[in-house]
């Protein structure tokens, strides 16, 4: 068998099977022997030897067969050309995001467009998300966790809107951007 074949056979049935492989072969062999010494006649026994002879390189054909089977199914082979385009289906009806279920109608990346609003908006979130963690002292910790907190809430409704309205979502947002700058 292929190594892969092989490897195979020995994850499923360990090493034992290629020992029994190696007795059955010995068992054939000497059996063969011992019928092929029986034989009297020499016609019959020239016979007999060329017979068995045929039937090994049948069996050792047929190993080589499965053997390559075997890899080849398993194997990858070299990738080929990449083919000549097809026509364009044809155009889908137009849908809304409910009816839609696999595509993904909401605003994506809604956590990064929040904190880079608020970075514009407010000037003292910035200076806070500007510095280390070390820098930072316990009250701008604190503001810093509310506004994660306030990121977090905004985030869940930012992800239920229409993408195609997304401006306009965030001008809404950010409208009033003093009620949002903790100070």
């Amino acid at each position: 068998m292929s190594n892969s074949g092989q490897q195979e056979l020995q994850g499923i049935l360990g090493e034992t099977f290629a020992n029994v492989k190696i007795l059955a072969m010995f068992t054939l062999f000497a059996l063969a022997n011992l019928i092929g010494f029986a034989i009297r006649d020499f016609n019959l026994k020239v016979c007999y030897w060329l017979s068995l002879s045929l039937v090994m390189v049948a069996l050792v054909n047929l190993n080589l067969a499965i053997s390559f089977y075997i890899s080849l199914r398993t194997e990858k082979g070299i990738e080929g050309k990449r083919g000549k385009t097809g026509d364009t289906g044809p155009k889908g009806f137009p849908g809304r995001c409910e009816l839609n279920l696999d595509a993904k109608c909401g605003i994506e990346n809604c956590t990064s467009k929040i904190q880079d609003r608020l970075m514009d908006n407010c000037p003292h979130y910035a200076n806070i998300v500007n510095k280390r963690d070390y820098e930072r002292t316990g009250e701008e910790s604190q503001i810093l966790d509310r506004y994660q907190k306030w990121i977090n809430i905004m985030k869940d409704d930012c992800q239920g809107k229409n993408s195609l309205r997304e401006s306009a979502y965030f001008e809404d947002m950010f409208e009033d951007a003093g009620r949002f700058c903790l100070n």
